[in-house]
C-alpha cells in the first residue's frame, strides 16, 4: 500500500477512538464522528440481548440516551492491535481494543474486536462499517486476541 493512503488509515483509525472516548461530563466528539463515518455508514452492536444496526444519528440518539440516564458517565477507548486487509480501496481493520472508565485507570472495564470496513475515495479513508460483539469480550490476553480468532475461509498469510 502506498504511503499516502497507509497513513490516511493510521490517521483515520486513531481519529475514531479519540472521538468516541470522553472524560466524565463530557460526550464523544459527534462532530469529529462524521468526519470520520461516510454518511451512508452503519454501527452494528452485538449483545446477548440482540443486535442495534444504526445510522450515526440513531448511534448518536442512543448514547445521549445512555448519557442521559447516567449509564454512561465516561468512556475511554483505545486501541491495543490490530490486523489490517486493503483491497485495492477497501479495507477490513480487524482492532483489538480495551474500555477505561479513563485513560489512565489501571485495569480495563472490557476488551473486544471492532471489526472496521473503510473505503478510499482516492483522497481519504471513511468508516462505513463498524460491527462489534459485547457477547464475546475477551478475557484473555487482548493483543493475541487477533490472532487466536478462527479462520473459517481463506487461508493465513
Amino acid at each position: 500500500m502506498e504511503a499516502k493512503k497507509r497513513d490516511a488509515l493510521e490517521a483515520i483509525l486513531r481519529r475514531l477512538y479519540e472521538v468516541i472516548s470522553f472524560p466524565a461530563g463530557g460526550a464523544p466528539d459527534w462532530e469529529g464522528m462524521r468526519g470520520v463515518f461516510s454518511r451512508w455508514a452503519r454501527i452494528t452492536r452485538v449483545t446477548p440481548e440482540g443486535v442495534d444496526a444504526l445510522e450515526l444519528p440513531s448511534f448518536e440518539a442512543m448514547f445521549t440516551e445512555m448519557l442521559d440516564s447516567g449509564f454512561v458517565t465516561s468512556f475511554h477507548e483505545e486501541e491495543i492491535s490490530r490486523r489490517v486487509e486493503v483491497f485495492g480501496s477497501v479495507a477490513h481493520v480487524l482492532s483489538v481494543y480495551e474500555t477505561k472508565r479513563a485513560p489512565d485507570a489501571r485495569s480495563p472495564l472490557s476488551r473486544g474486536i471492532n471489526s472496521i470496513q473503510l473505503l478510499w475515495d482516492g483522497v481519504r479513508w471513511a468508516i462505513v462499517s463498524l460491527v462489534w460483539d459485547e457477547g464475546l469480550l475477551l478475557q484473555q490476553d487482548a493483543a493475541s486476541g487477533v490472532e487466536r480468532m478462527e479462520r473459517v475461509y481463506g487461508h493465513h498469510s
